[in-house]
C-alpha cells in the first residue's frame, strides 16, 4: 500500500465527509450480513438498503465485548488461509480475547498509525523509537512499527530495555521521536537523568504516547503531561486506541483532541440509554471500523468514557476528535450522590511527586454509594498531603493506605496494562 495522505477524507469538507461515511457505513452494513455469522443472525431483519440517514443508521443494536467473548468464532469472518496475524486484547476488563487480521487488515493498520504520524509531523527518514512490546500478541506495537515503516521513518524496535541499554541506544542513534507508555517515558527521563544524561538537551523532540490520558476533562494538559514536557523538552501527543478498532485517535500539532480516520473508523457517543448525546457531553465511545476483513464490527460499544468535538481544528482537519478518557464505563464511582470519572483521582496522584506509585481500589458501600481507597507507594509523612489535594479535586475525603511497590504491583495480577484501578464492587472483578 502506497501512503498518500493527501488522499486522506480529514481535509474534505464535512458535508463531503458526512456523505462518504453514510455510503461506508450502508456498505458495511451490507459486507458484514454476508460474510459474518453472528451479524446474518443479529442483523436479519436490518435491509442495508434502509439506511438512507445517519439516525438510520444509530438505530442499529450495538456489539460489545462480551459479545466478542461469547461468540468469537462467529465473529471471525475469512477463512483460516486469510489469516496471517493473531492479536489479542489487552484483558485489562476481563479475559484476553484473540483478533485475526488479514495481509490487507495489517496493511489499513499501517495506513491509521501513518496518518496519525503524519499529523504530528513525523517524515521520511526521522528516527524513532518504539518504547513498547511488540510481543505478547500485542497489536499497538506492530501498528506503530508498520505505520512508521509505511510513513518511511527509521524505525527502530527499542522496546523495554534496561537502562543503561536505553541510555546507549539514545545517545548512538539519537532519535527525534520516542512512543510509549508515558509513566514509563517519566521512569526513564528521570533514571537517565540520575546517569547525568540530560533528556532536555537530547535529540529528542517529540513523544508519542499511549495507553494513558495526557489531558484534563477541560482540554488542559495534566500533571504528566507537563512533566514529561520538561523533562524531555519535547512536544507530547496522547494517542488512543483499542484493539478491536484497528484504528487510533491520535493528536495533531494542535493538541486539541485525538483526531478519527473518517475513512476508517465513525465515531459516535452514547448515554447509558444509548442515545448520542451533543458535543462535550461525556459518554461511552461507539466505534465502527471500516475496512476489515478478519473480525468486521458495527457499533462497537469500546466502554470507555470520553467526549466528541466536531468543530474544524486549527489545524484544517474537518475529523471528528474526542476528548481525553475520563475512565472505564464500569468503573465510574458514585459515593452519596456525586459522580467521579476516575481521571479526577489519576490526575491528582499523578501530579505528586512523593508517589512512586499507586493503585485506586473500589468496593461496594452500599447500594447506593462506592468504598474507595487509595494505596500509594510514599512516605507517611505525605498521607495528609495527597488526601489534601484530593479533597479541593472532589470535595470528597479518601482514605489513603501507605503501601510499597510489590504490594502495589500485586494488585494488577497479570493485566498487560499498569493498572491503575481494581475494582472489587459487588459482582465486579476487574481491572484497568
Amino acid at each position: 500500500m502506497a501512503f498518500k495522505p493527501e488522499f486522506s477524507w480529514e481535509f474534505l469538507p464535512s458535508d463531503e465527509i458526512a456523505a462518504k461515511t453514510l455510503r461506508a457505513l450502508r456498505n458495511h452494513v451490507s459486507h458484514v450480513k454476508e460474510v459474518s455469522p453472528f451479524y446474518q443472525e443479529a442483523y436479519a431483519a436490518i435491509e442495508p438498503g434502509d439506511i438512507t440517514t445517519i439516525e438510520d443508521f444509530q438505530r442499529i443494536p450495538f456489539t460489545n465485548k462480551e459479545h466478542i467473548a461469547r461468540h468469537y468464532q462467529h465473529f471471525q469472518a475469512v477463512s483460516a488461509e486469510k489469516i496471517v496475524e493473531t492479536v489479542v486484547t489487552s484483558g485489562s476488563t476481563g479475559v484476553p480475547v484473540p483478533l485475526t487480521l488479514t495481509s490487507n487488515d495489517l496493511e489499513r493498520l499501517a495506513y491509521n498509525e501513518a496518518l496519525s504520524f503524519h499529523s504530528i509531523g513525523v517524515k521520511q527518514g526521522d528516527p524513532v523509537h518504539i518504547l513498547v512490546s511488540l510481543d505478547r500478541l500485542f497489536i499497538a506495537g506492530i501498528a506503530y512499527y508498520r505505520g512508521l515503516s509505511l510513513l518511511g521513518a527509521n524505525t527502530m524496535r527499542v522496546g523495554v530495555l534496561p537502562l543503561e541499554m536505553q541510555k546507549y541506544y539514545l545517545d548512538f542513534f539519537k532519535p527525534q521521536v520516542l512512543v510509549g507508555v508515558p509513566t514509563f517515558l517519566k521512569k526513564l527521563g528521570k533514571e537517565l537523568n540520575e546517569l547525568k544524561f540530560d533528556t532536555s538537551a537530547c535529540s529528542v523532540k517529540k513523544l508519542v504516547c499511549v495507553g494513558e490520558s495526557l489531558k484534563t476533562a477541560s482540554m488542559e494538559p495534566n500533571a504528566l503531561a507537563s512533566t514529561l514536557e520538561q523533562l524531555w523538552g519535547a512536544d507530547v501527543y496522547s494517542s488512543y486506541t483499542s484493539t478491536e478498532l484497528s484504528a487510533s485517535y491520535c493528536e495533531c500539532q494542535a493538541h486539541q483532541g485525538g483526531h478519527s480516520h473518517p475513512e476508517l473508523v465513525y465515531t459516535e457517543i452514547v448515554d447509558d440509554k444509548g442515545v448520542v448525546v451533543p458535543d462535550g457531553t461525556p459518554g461511552e465511545l461507539v466505534a465502527t471500523p471500516l475496512g476489515v476483513e478478519g473480525i468486521p464490527l458495527v457499533r462497537f460499544k469500546t466502554g470507555d468514557i470520553t467526549f466528541r468535538i466536531s468543530e474544524t481544528c486549527s489545524c484544517g482537519r474537518n475529523s471528528v476528535r474526542i476528548g481525553p478518557i475520563l475512565g472505564r464505563k464500569s468503573q465510574i464511582i458514585k459515593i452519596k450522590g456525586t459522580t467521579i470519572f476516575p481521571l479526577t483521582l489519576t490526575n491528582v496522584l499523578d501530579a505528586i511527586d512523593t508517589i512512586n506509585d499507586y493503585i485506586i481500589v473500589l468496593e461496594n458501600e452500599d447500594a447506593r454509594s462506592d468504598r474507595v481507597s487509595i494505596h500509594v507507594a510514599a512516605p507517611p509523612s505525605s498521607v495528609e498531603q495527597i488526601a489534601n489535594q484530593l479533597r479541593v479535586a472532589t470535595r470528597i475525603n479518601f482514605p489513603v493506605l501507605v503501601s510499597n511497590v510489590n504490594t502495589i504491583q500485586s494488585f494488577r495480577g497479570i493485566s498487560r496494562k499498569k493498572t491503575r484501578i481494581v475494582d472489587w464492587r459487588k459482582n465486579l472483578v476487574t481491572a484497568a
